[in-house]
């Protein structure tokens, strides 16, 4: 067994301390519908990879540049507001093991929550003073928005393929990581060839988290993963595990799949997971994101050996093999 996400990331505890802070500190306004609605998922936690990545790769050969904290506090405000305004898109009732923003406040307080989160995200973004960091800030946000809609565009299972799917997890997770990467690179003042290696870094490890998500969105219950398992297929994510069945078995598989998302029932469910595993592919859609794990590992092992350096090859393990 690999080390789990708090093991790896132990070394960065101050930092990500430091990285809370700041969210608190640069969303709290005393209002109590803004601070509550705009605080609330961070108050359950979560994964603080983005934050991480950013710390990480602005230390890789350099002491951490003043400011850095700022940035990383930037990044996590925009990934929870991506999620408040995927939650209200979804209707989903939990997250990370919550009720959702949308769920306890509404749709409305949810869009200007998100709103402005976005705001604030990218206000730091300026403060930082560096003109090169705010487009890095600017276009993986845009990104994101855009995965969204090329989602909803390709939410029927008949317009579903491979190209599509790639394209949407690019646009909405791994663009946004490759940002984060090159945000922490730029920042400590690395040349562009090593800036762009590390927005590649960021890029594949967006690639392979997005799949896994994706993988354990079926094969995990609510309580592990802390939102509503199998929710994402149903509100029309054509995922890669259901590509690889459909390409497998054809219009059978494609018809059970339609059946269910005319009219969602449990035992169904139950059972397209059981033909999802025994079809493999479960363990394709692992595989392949293992692949890019693989070209993430080949561009970090460019750099020079450091502490830094060890922490992002043992969190892109971690990224392929976790189970929440």
């Amino acid at each position: 067994m690999g080390k789990d996400l708090k093991t790896i990331l132990a070394p960065l505890g101050g930092h990500l301390e430091d990285v809370d802070r700041e969210i608190e500190r640069a969303l709290k306004t005393g209002v109590p519908i803004i601070d509550a609605s705009s605080l609330h998922l961070f108050l359950s936690g979560g994964k603080r990879i983005r934050a991480s990545l950013v710390i990480l790769t602005s230390g890789l050969t350099s002491a951490l540049p003043e400011g850095i904290i700022r940035l990383a506090a930037a990044t996590e405000i925009v990934h929870a507001a991506s999620l408040i305004h995927d939650d209200i898109i979804d209707q989903s009732m939990f997250r990370r093991g919550n009720v959702t923003v949308p769920h306890k406040w509404g749709n409305k307080v949810s869009v200007l929550a998100g709103d402005f989160m976005y705001s604030v995200a990218l206000n730091l973004a300026i403060s930082d003073g560096n003109p090169a960091i705010f487009p890095l800030m600017v276009n993986g946000t845009k990104d994101m928005v855009m995965g969204e809609l090329c989602q909803l565009e390709y939410a029927d299972i008949d317009s579903a393929s491979r190209k599509n799917y790639l394209t949407i997890i690019e646009l909405k997770t791994a663009r946004f990581m490759g940002s984060c990467a090159k945000l922490g690179a730029t920042k400590s003042g690395l040349g562009a060839e090593e800036t762009e290696q590390l927005y590649r870094f960021g890029l594949n490890l967006g690639f392979a988290f997005q799949i896994i998500d994706d993988t354990l969105d079926i094969m995990q219950n609510a309580d592990h993963i802390g939102k509503d398992a199998g929710n994402d297929f149903k509100d029309g994510k054509i995922t890669l595990p259901f590509l690889y069945l459909i390409e497998k078995e054809g219009s059978g598989a494609l018809q059970m799949l339609k059946q269910y998302i005319d009219n969602p029932d449990t035992d169904l469910w139950q059972k397209i997971v059981k033909r999802l595993d025994a079809s493999g592919a479960i363990d394709y859609s692992v595989r392949f994101a293992g692949e890019y794990i693989g070209g993430a590992r080949g561009i970090l092992e460019q750099f020079p050996d450091s502490p830094y350096r060890t922490i992002l090859f043992e969190l892109s393990d971690f990224l392929q093999s976790r189970t929440y």
